[in-house]
């Protein structure tokens, strides 16, 4: 599938872009005149009656299909009437197969290139906006005891407006029913942003299916939360633990640093964080609290200036003397793991 051709009445502007650790693809198409982001799945794959392989695995692989649509079409169903195109929750707008693929389209988001370290740089007001926003879209998957699952700051898409910016909230291939997660082989997300209870989940660790409910993403809202205030995940034993999830099971206490975040918030960052479910806010309750609060951190102090050189060493010499800007270190790369993978990653930390 490349640029120019037409599926399902889409046209493909766009050569296909591999998703991730190549789970899927992704590009933009145009219909009725209007543009949208349509993701291709590389799998499951629907086998005709041509297709190789017996009828017994030809039955299996068309049953993992049957139940791959199920899912995403019950979702899409359960969501269309509480998001409206331009809406701040981008839902399906449509899924179907084409051949042996499957496609979802969303509404496409012009979006800003903006990392948590690049949110971390804006103002106070401009960060409130993005956590209100972003907590009101999960309230709605809440409310209808949705977990998202995949919670990420890739996942939230940053759209300048009129007075700044907004949040958008995507990508709802994992979500499910509260307490009914699928089989721990299934489990597709990035470790970065695990809850504690979802890695023993994984692990089969104890953790049971009825224990994993939407406190899970609330932590892991927690997490990105203090990215978007300080530029980077909160701090632990990083050398032992590696992931905060695997830091948490194994007793630390995860906090949000306190300097340039106002009291209140950094309380309920915190709660957000804490090892066990029960003890985290609802969504609802973050929602609340961030709309309560009207005045940010205090601002830094400013040094007064340093009295300038002689006349004669300004220019070139003054150039040559000063020191170079400080430059962002990259962050290390962040994959993607299926399952039980994560545990041959874990299990270094426990030996």
């Amino acid at each position: 599938m490349k640029a120019g051709d037409v599926i399902n009445g889409y046209t493909i502007l766009e050569d296909f872009k591999v998703v991730g650790a190549g789970l899927s693809q992704w590009t933009f198409a145009e219909r009725g005149g209007r543009q949208f982001f349509i993701k291709q799945f590389l799998s499951p794959t629907y086998p005709d009656d041509a297709a190789p392989g017996s009828a017994k695995t030809k039955a299996k692989k068309r049953a993992r299909c049957a139940a791959f649509e199920s899912h995403h079409r019950g979702i899409q169903t359960v969501l269309a009437p509480l998001s409206a195109y331009g809406g701040n929750l981008i839902v399906t707008l449509d899924f179907f197969r084409w051949g042996a693929k499957y496609y979802k389209v969303t509404e496409k988001v012009d979006a800003e290139a903006m990392e948590p370290r690049d949110i971390a740089r804006l103002g106070f007001p401009l960060q409130l906006v993005l956590m209100k926003s972003v907590a009101h879209s999960l309230k709605i998957l809440h409310d209808l005891r949705i977990v998202h699952s995949d919670m990420k700051p890739s996942n939230i898409l940053v759209k300048r407006t009129e007075l700044g910016y907004t949040s958008k909230l995507i990508d709802f291939d994992s979500a499910y029913l509260a307490g009914n997660p699928p089989p721990p082989e299934e489990i597709v997300g990035t470790i970065n942003y695990y809850s504690p209870e979802l890695l023993g989940y994984i692990q089969e660790a104890g953790v049971l299916p009825h224990q994993l409910g939407v406190a899970s993403d609330v932590f892991t809202l927690g997490l990105i939360y203090t990215e978007f205030l300080t530029g980077a995940p909160p701090p632990f034993d990083t050398a032992t633990y590696h992931e905060a999830a695997v830091a948490v099971r194994s007793g630390q206490t995860l906090r949000i640093p306190r300097d340039r975040v106002v009291p209140e918030l950094a309380d309920l960052i915190d709660q957000m964080m804490a090892a066990d479910p029960a003890h985290r806010p609802t969504i609802a309750k973050v929602h609340a609290t961030l709309m309560s609060i009207r005045t940010g951190p205090p601002e830094r102090p400013v040094a007064p200036p340093r009295p300038g050189p002689p006349s004669a060493l300004r220019g070139k010499g003054l150039r040559a003397t000063r020191p170079a800007a400080p430059t962002d270190a990259e962050p290390a790369p962040r994959g993607r793991l299926v399952g039980k993978l994560i545990s041959k990653i874990t299990d270094r930390s426990r030996g």
